[in-house]
């Protein structure tokens, strides 16, 4: 219902400057008529100013009320990047009255959760999702405030000189399935036979030690936190960064309504300092 067919049910003109009676004349002109003069008798009766105050409210309440969500995440959530948007997203939906939930499934299924509507939203993707994973989950939206940027890197256990993705050809490749971005940087340049996906940067890693594979790629903080804490992987190193990566929040589109005021949330934060503060916590706990 248009704002002027819901008018119609608040006002009725008894008299017009041209003499006629609204019902006197036809559908089409009586909906010109209202649309010409209504605005002006109406702002005159202090009562149907209430009902116009009424009608704005229900009319900008389109969708249903939110109080609460939950997103997914397709990485365990004690990693970096789920410490560091939790409390975030935690905020910026708090300023908004909306209480926030976090929970991990693993990446593909995480997707398939968030897509369906069964999540509210997906905590962690790249900002172009869409592109590299073809199209494949048209119901996520993304949250328009960059939450962080993190740098994709190779880890090897022995000296290897790499600078960019072509210089992995030569070698067998092992990441953390569901990092859409490194599928698709990875089919580029390898064929299919030498690139093997896992379930977690933890079990690559092992991997390598193992010399099942000649390399991971992962994030780099999180490559390296991982090295740092098991004395068994203690032979890897970082050898190079490829790929310095912007991440994004996607939220399912039955919130569309309220994706661009979480977004305008979080570059508020960033403005008054919270965003920082939250990123200087995080940093420092997670060495």
């Amino acid at each position: 219902m248009s704002f002027f067919d819901a008018f119609a049910f608040f006002i009725r003109v008894p008299n017009n400057k041209l003499g006629f009676h609204e019902k006197s004349i036809n559908a089409e002109q009586r909906v010109c008529f209202r649309k010409e003069n209504g605005m002006k008798i109406f702002f005159k009766n202090k009562s149907l100013h209430i009902l116009f105050v009424i009608f704005l409210i229900t009319q900008t309440s389109t969708a249903e009320a939110t109080d609460e969500v939950t997103f997914s995440g397709g990485a365990p959530l004690d990693e970096y990047q789920p410490r560091l948007i939790v409390p975030i997203l935690t905020e910026a939906f708090k300023r908004n009255g909306i209480r926030f939930h976090a929970k991990y499934h693993p990446s593909l299924r995480s997707l398939q959760y968030s897509n369906s509507g069964k999540m509210d939203g997906e905590l962690h993707r790249v900002h172009e999702f869409h592109e590299v994973s073809s199209g494949k989950y048209p119901n996520l939206m993304r949250i328009e405030s960059k939450l962080l940027s993190v740098w994709l890197a190779a880890f090897a256990t022995k000296s290897v000189k790499i600078e960019t993705w072509d210089d992995l050809k030569e070698y067998n490749v092992i990441y953390y399935r569901g990092r859409k971005n490194v599928e698709l940087f990875l089919n580029k340049v390898l064929p299919p036979e030498k690139i093997y996906a896992v379930t977690t940067d933890e079990q690559a890693f092992r991997m390598l030690a193992a010399s099942r594979t000649d390399m991971v790629i992962s994030e780099s903080r999180q490559g390296n936190k991982i090295i740092a804490n098991n004395p068994k992987l203690s032979d890897i190193v970082e050898i190079a960064k490829l790929d310095e990566t912007k991440i994004y929040a996607y939220i399912h589109k039955k919130h569309r309504d309220i994706a661009p005021i979480i977004a305008g949330a979080i570059e508020e934060m960033k403005w008054d300092g919270t965003f920082s503060m939250i990123v200087d916590d995080v940093n420092k706990a997670f060495r």
